[in-house]
């Protein structure tokens, strides 16, 4: 039903005679897609991986005195949590304020268009800037995911069994 609706929206914002009017109604249908990308991150899912991270840590501080070569490699990639969490947060906050201020940006511009603000000869420089700055955000949302992906992974592969030994150590 979604792609049904999409698809009469687009037919409609494609169906515009104004030059340059096609083309930032499909920047902003692009723009929607990359916002339902960013929707599906589950922000709370990294908050709660790193304050795993930080109990997990302080029981094995606190209980493990000797430790095997695999729980190493275990406790060092679990590092990655740490390190990771706060880059994924500050990405994340500046890619969702890029796409409010694109959006905007959009709709202004196509605004612009519809009233003949902006001369002819200079649309196109202007939606290749925008189609630019677009590609951007989707680059930036990509690497987002990746990170979010690697956290969650991380985490998913990570967090029992390191509480599991560390907990049975402290026995």
């Amino acid at each position: 039903m979604r792609n049904l609706i999409l698809f009469i929206i687009l037919s409609l914002l494609l169906s515009c005679d104004i030059p340059g009017k096609k083309e930032v109604n499909l920047l902003i249908l692009k723009l929607s897609y990359l916002e339902n990308s960013i929707q599906e991150i589950n922000s709370p899912a990294v908050s709660t991986a790193l304050e795993g991270y930080k109990e997990n840590i302080d029981l094995v501080k606190k209980c493990v005195d000797s430790i095997d070569n695999k729980f190493i490699q275990k406790i060092n990639n679990y590092k990655g949590i740490r390190k990771a969490c706060p880059e994924f947060f500050t990405n994340y906050k500046i890619t969702i304020k890029n796409l409010e201020s694109q959006n905007k940006q959009l709709k202004d511009f196509k605004s612009d268009i519809s009233n003949d603000i902006i001369i002819l000869d200079s649309i196109p420089f202007f939606i290749e800037l925008e189609e630019r700055n677009v590609q951007r955000i989707s680059d930036d949302i990509l690497n987002l995911l990746d990170l979010y992906n690697f956290i969650v992974s991380i985490n998913d592969s990570l967090y029992l069994p390191i509480k599991e030994y560390a907990e049975k150590q402290c026995l």
